[in-house]
């Protein structure tokens, strides 16, 4: 068993692990949820073994957190469910707990810690995940670790913030082959040697009854919850199995026409897995891994004259060269610039140059000026982005190119940027998928200057941010599918 590069280990407390009075380790499930290709599990299970304890794994899910739907809550139980499943077969124990009424999760967590031998949980740097890991350190009394199963590079591996995607990238040009030398176990529950006895917390948590999946009915569950009904839940399917199977189809149908198709929003060439990594359904080292065996690939083939270069590094073909810088730089950019800089969603953030030509442009004329409501409800002129907006609010997820777009136009309808990026975070966040997540923010915050550079010619409102209009988007893609769907 390969252990944890110690990159991705963040000890939170200098404690030694409670050997004697200890019964289990205990891993505290905050993001990643899934069994497979999962560096937190994977150091969990070192320690179990290490210490020849049992392996509990301990996965709520509250009511009371910002955004809390249907939508959310439905994709997260039904993750669930996946684990239930995997764990069910393995020795490890598992004890998955569901808040149906506010406050019924109190007191479980120290009750679990107070019999564990270790504490491990996931280092995730965005939403409120942070906070919940700190607030570990105050309950925490043995070795407290938080380990990053987030990307292929560890988040914590650069000496500085990225402020260019080119600069991200020359970094992990050079750093990542020796990063993938210690990649995370396909099935480290296999590798788990003690099993747990369930009559070990039975008499520690008579209060508490973990969530039974045998024959659960998710939407019904989901129904009775006191979360906001306003966003239902979408038709898009939580968990791994469907992650695997999205995984699988993308690379069997769209990823041969990846390079050439992604941006048409009348087909469906993207992967459409950024709502699986960020839940921690799915492991970006299995699409990796896959891609790696599709191409016959080894680090032999790659081009140390084209470092920082968006192609031809790799070695492979131009359609894997695509969707890694993807999968990679522009995915795992944001979870650096999380880890290094607390006011990642603040307007402040932006590069200086950026924030100096909105705040000049800040007082331009619009023509047209939206109300939160008004975008909201798809109330706008423009039948692009109303549609763009529908498909976020009815399904969770806009297209990729569309995204882009939908975030610009804020931009211009809005009284200030400030409250253009307020917007975009609120509409994101209550409805995406992939909201809440470095990905997502980073992708906000692209609209607005960051990772880019300033561009010419200076324009109303824009000043020298990138520009993008719908009437060049309605002359670069035929459109008539995307809108027939979701105007």
């Amino acid at each position: 068993m390969v252990k944890v590069n110690k990159n991705r280990i963040n000890v939170l407390n200098q404690t030694e692990p409670d050997i004697e009075s200890g019964e289990y380790v205990l891993y505290w499930v905050l993001m990643y949820r899934r069994t497979r290709y999962n560096h937190a599990l994977q150091r969990a299970i070192e320690w179990a073994n290490e210490l020849g304890k049992p392996l509990l794994v301990f996965e709520p899910l509250q009511l009371e957190y910002e955004w809390a739907s249907d939508r959310f809550q439905q994709f997260i139980i039904e993750s669930m469910k996946d684990s239930y499943e995997a764990f069910s077969k393995s020795k490890a124990g598992y004890f998955p707990f569901v808040e149906t009424i506010e406050g019924e999760l109190n007191g479980l967590l120290e009750s679990l810690v107070s019999k564990a031998s270790v504490v491990i949980s996931d280092d995730y740097p965005a939403y409120f995940i942070p906070q919940m890991a700190a607030k570990g350190e105050g309950i925490v009394t043995c070795k407290y670790e938080i380990v990053d199963s987030n990307g292929l590079m560890p988040i914590r591996s650069a000496e500085k913030e990225f402020v260019r995607a080119h600069d991200f990238r020359r970094n992990m040009h050079k750093n990542i082959v020796g990063h993938l030398e210690s990649p995370p176990e396909e099935n480290p529950l296999s590798k788990l040697k003690m099993s747990f006895n369930e009559d070990v917390i039975k008499a520690t948590l008579k209060k508490w009854e973990p969530t039974n999946f045998t024959n659960i009915n998710i939407p019904e569950l989901v129904s009775e919850l006191p979360v906001d009904k306003s966003v239902k839940a979408s038709n898009i399917t939580g968990g791994y199995k469907a992650a695997k199977e999205r995984m699988d189809n993308f690379l069997e149908t769209s990823f041969n026409d990846y390079s050439e198709r992604r941006s048409h929003p009348s087909e469906d060439v993207g992967s459409g897995l950024s709502p699986y990594f960020h839940f921690g359904n799915l492991s970006s080292y299995e699409v990796f891994k896959k891609i790696v065996e599709m191409e016959g690939w080894s680090k032999d083939k790659t081009n140390e004259k084209k470092v920082g270069n968006r192609r031809e590094w790799w070695g492979m073909s131009e359609n894997a060269e695509g969707f890694l810088d993807q999968l990679i730089t522009w995915r795992e950019v944001g979870f650096h610039t999380c880890v290094y800089k607390s006011n990642y969603d603040q307007y402040e953030s932006l590069p200086e140059w950026a924030l100096e030509t909105l705040e000049e442009h800040s007082k331009d004329e619009r023509e047209h000026i939206y109300s939160f409501e008004e975008l909201e409800n798809s109330k706008t002129h423009d039948e692009i982005w109303n549609a763009a907006q529908k498909q976020l609010k009815e399904e969770g997820i806009i297209q990729n190119y569309l995204r882009m777009l939908w975030g610009k136009k804020i931009l211009e309808w809005t009284e200030h940027p400030k409250t253009a990026l307020n917007y975009m975070i609120q509409l994101n966040n209550k409805y995406a998928l992939d909201g809440r997540d470095p990905n997502s923010y980073s992708g906000i915050f692209w609209t607005l200057g960051r990772y880019d550079r300033a561009w010419g010619p200076e324009r109303p409102i824009f000043g020298k941010i990138r520009y993008m209009t719908s009437d060049s988007t309605a002359k670069k893609f035929n459109l008539s599918g995307y809108l027939e769907k979701w105007s």
